[in-house]
Formats: structure tokens, sequence, C-alpha cells
């Protein structure tokens, strides 16, 4: 059944919900009206439609508002080498990345529907994996976002509500490293296409600090996304409280792995001119 499973390699934003058992759990529907309840009387039929449904394997789809999304899990674990991309280098401690490790099911959520907000999306995506919510669940897995992370509040529906006042980062987002040598790694995002911006990459040497170039990269997000701007190599831009310039240029190695599908620009200081 693996080949029939939604693929994660367009813009269409995709969750994995990896869980202790090999069980695969009904979706809690009033959880889901709880969190995305708009007084619409078309909650009152909201189902899943499945076209599989078993103790091994699922199938289906589920629409609410202007949002679709199509609902596929398998009672075996993620493939190995997707885990090593998402749980082992996301940002949360060892322990809790080996829990997650040792799930035995996953479902997968594909975002399909027609909201033009990437935001919007995101929130509907997340509302939805609040409904399979379980003592068993282990992370969220964001493949699109080389990333996961534990459950733990992030499915509630205040938070969930928090989401639309400002962007969770590091649940959205991944800021992976790539090592050159021992000391020096370019850092760059993951994820940044579900928002039709580039990813951004930067490198890092000894005496760099790694948590305030993922804040340069987080404002210079901001930037490109509010502002709906558009910049290619060789424009510049200034950061507030940055002290130099930033010049945007090509990737120009490792190009396998730094390039996002919707580019990746790399950022560097802006050398001034003679």
């Amino acid at each position: 059944m693996t080949e029939n499973l939604p693929q994660s390699t367009s813009r269409l934003p995709v969750l994995h919900l990896i869980y202790a058992s090999a069980g695969l759990p009904m979706p809690n529907i009033e959880t889901l009206r709880i969190a995305n309840s708009t007084g619409d009387p078309g909650f009152e039929n909201l189902s899943p439609a499945w076209t599989r449904r078993d103790a091994h394997s699922c199938l289906g789809q589920v629409a609410f508002e202007q949002h679709n999304f199509q609902i596929a899990g398998l009672a075996v674990p993620l493939p190995r080498d997707l885990i090593d991309q998402t749980v082992m280098v996301s940002p949360w401690p060892a322990q809790t990345k080996a829990a997650m490790r040792l799930h035995h099911s996953f479902i997968q959520l594909t975002y399909t529907g027609t909201d033009p907000d990437p935001v919007e999306r995101m929130i509907a995506l997340y509302s939805l994996a609040a409904a399979f919510e379980t003592e068993d669940l282990l992370g969220i897995v964001n493949t699109n976002a080389w990333t996961a992370h534990p459950p733990a509040d992030f499915l509630s529906p205040e938070r969930i509500a928090q989401y639309r006042l400002e962007i969770p980062f590091n649940l959205w987002f991944g800021y992976v490293r790539f090592y050159t040598d021992d000391h020096s790694y370019w850092l760059v995002t993951k994820g940044h296409h579900i928002f039709d911006v580039p990813d951004l990459a930067y490198f890092l040497q000894p005496g760099d600090n790694p948590e305030g170039v993922i804040n340069l990269l987080i404002n210079v997000f901001y930037y490109l996304y509010e502002q709906d701007t558009v910049v290619s190599a060789g424009d510049t831009l200034e950061i507030s409280g940055f002290t130099h310039p930033l010049r945007f240029s090509e990737v120009a190695e490792l190009s396998e792995v730094l390039m996002g599908p919707a580019g990746t620009l790399v950022l560097e200081k802006d050398a001034p001119t003679a």
C-alpha cells in the first residue's frame, strides 16, 4: 500500500502522526469541531469518507469549510531514512527523539484544499491532527521542513489559535546543519516553500552565533513573506539589529541538500565597495 500514500513532493502541506502502538486511531470529530468551530452547520455532518479502513491500514478523505485532506495510515514505522532526515535532526532532546524513533504506526495527513493563505492551511492541518491525538501519539513529523516535534500542547485548540497570531517557527520550519569540516557548516532552512518563500542558507564558522543566525533567517523570512517581496542573487538587504548589510547569492556547493523546492538563496555579509 505504500505506493498509494500521498507523497510530500509538491508544495502541499503534509504531516505524519507517529504512534507508539500498531493500532490506527479513529479521529475524534468533536475535537475537530472545537478547534475549527465557526457556527457552520456543515460541521454537524462532518466525518471522514473511508475507502479503506482496517486494523492495519486506512485511506480516506475529510473536508470542512474550504479545507480538504487526504488521510492515509499504515501499522508500520516510517522508513528509517525519513526518520533520520526529520526526527533525528530536529532540535528536541535526545530522549524525546529516541521515543519518536520507536514508533510502530503512522497516519499521513495531506492538505488538498483551496484556502489561499498558507498559515490557514497549516492551522487547518494541525486542527485535523488534533482529532487524531491519543495517548499513544509520540510526535508530529513534517517532511517538507525536515523536522519533527512531540505533541506536548501543540495540538490544543488554544495553541493552534495562537499560530494565527505568530508563526511557530520551531514547529513549521527546519534549521538543518550540513558540515563542511569539524567546525564549519551550512545552516539552511527547510519548509519555506510551503509559504512560497525561498529557503535561506548561511555559512557558519567558528565564532559565529547559531541562535543569532537563526533569528536573522526568521527576520528575513518575515520580510520576504509579509512584504511579498521577490529577491534574487545579487540583491542586498539591511536588517535592523544586524551590523552588516546582507547580500543574496546563489547556492554554489552542496546544492543536492541545500536547494529547496522553491529555490534557496545564500545570505552573506555584503562586502563594502572600495
